[in-house]
């Protein structure tokens, strides 16, 4: 193992974004004109080409040749329709620890559905944008993992689950978890058999990797200094974005109190601004 080195893990399905192309190509330069974590004798990149339906052995090939076929000290993982700072990488190694934070991601963001669209909205279902930086949640009904929408800014924390989208990870923490369960089946899906109220609950890839973690005591962090972009059709998955929308989403909720408690109707409170 070659102390500070790092393998690029990834996997497409044949192209990239443009904006990760991009992003690659900045770090790579960088990398080769500082550093030399990745670009550098001896160094790889890891890549597997797969669909949606192959994410977990698409990753778990991945881990396994890092750790069998590589001698970096540290794994990789980003997905290609990210963007990021030519320096991201040197980042999350200055943040990590090989035993206090071996696994260090950095601030990313994921679309999730909030309306599924009705005839009155012409059957457009609407988004919303989420940190993947998640609590672990267990109650009567559920066991999962609940997205930390103030989650602290511009700092390394700690969190029950993120995704993969940037991570960091060392060596160790793998070999330990492949130990532990006898194989390499860190982003096997795993199921609860009773997580949502009463029904199976299927973590996905990145979070049953997340379970498996805390089950052989290793901790997860993310660095929210660190910051990306993720691509999602035209639209762009940052802090800013997320930002605007909870502002939007304040604002709405305020305007709906606003509604019920003046009875004004659904344009009373815009009328009576404009009155004002």
């Amino acid at each position: 193992m070659k102390r500070g080195t790092v393998a690029v893990g990834y996997l497409d399905a044949g192209q990239w974004s443009a904006s990760f192309g991009l992003s690659y190509r900045d770090l790579c330069l960088y990398d080769a004109a500082s550093s030399q974590r990745i670009i550098r004798e001896g160094g790889t990149e890891l890549r597997r080409m797969c669909g949606a339906a192959g994410i977990a052995e698409g990753r778990n090939d991945v881990a396994k040749a890092f750790l069998d076929n590589t001698d970096a000290e540290w794994l990789w993982f980003v997905d290609t329709d990210m963007s990021f700072a030519a320096d991201t990488v040197d980042r999350l190694v200055a943040a990590a620890d090989r035993y206090s934070a071996p696994v260090v991601g950095g601030l990313c963001f994921a679309q999730r559905k909030i309306g599924q669209g009705t005839q009155a909205d012409m059957y457009a279902p609407t988004f919303g944008i989420i940190p993947t930086c998640y609590a672990y949640r267990e109650t009567d009904t559920e066991v999962g993992f609940l997205p930390m929408k103030d989650y602290g800014r511009d700092q390394l924390i700690q969190v029950a689950g993120t995704g993969g989208a940037c991570l960091l990870i060392h060596r160790d923490a793998l070999a330990k978890v492949r130990t532990q369960y006898g194989g390499d089946c860190w982003f096997d899906p795993i199921t609860h058999p009773a997580g949502f109220r009463g029904e199976r609950r299927v973590f996905s890839e990145d979070l049953s990797f997340c379970v498996r973690l805390a089950a052989v005591g290793i901790p997860l962090h993310v660095d929210t200094r660190v910051k990306t972009g993720h691509e999602k059709g035209g639209i762009y998955l940052t802090e800013e974005a997320f930002d605007r929308h909870m502002a939007l989403a304040a604002l709405e909720k305020e305007l709906t109190a606003s509604v019920e408690v003046t009875g004004l109707g659904d344009r009373g409170p815009v009328r009576a601004a404009g009155r004002a």
